[in-house]
């Protein structure tokens, strides 16, 4: 993740963040279109934190083994 903050001086800072195999796994999920296909087959019904889509992309890179914890 690149970011961008410009400051008085007209300088600008950039950063960069490593994100590894996180980043490209929930990029491609994303790009994909898999969370919206999830929330509309799954809509939630009760008043739980997450989304389902959120969940599952988590259960995803867990299972992956790009972890090393536990969900």
């Amino acid at each position: 993740m690149m970011t961008l903050s410009p400051s008085s001086e007209s300088t600008t800072h950039l950063g960069t963040t490593h994100l590894g195999h996180y980043g490209l796994i929930a990029g491609v999920f994303d790009e994909l279109g898999i969370p919206e296909l999830i929330d509309n087959l799954l809509p939630k019904k009760s008043g739980h934190n997450i989304s389902h889509s959120t969940a599952i992309k988590a259960m995803c890179i867990n299972g992956l083994g790009f972890t090393e914890r536990r969900l």
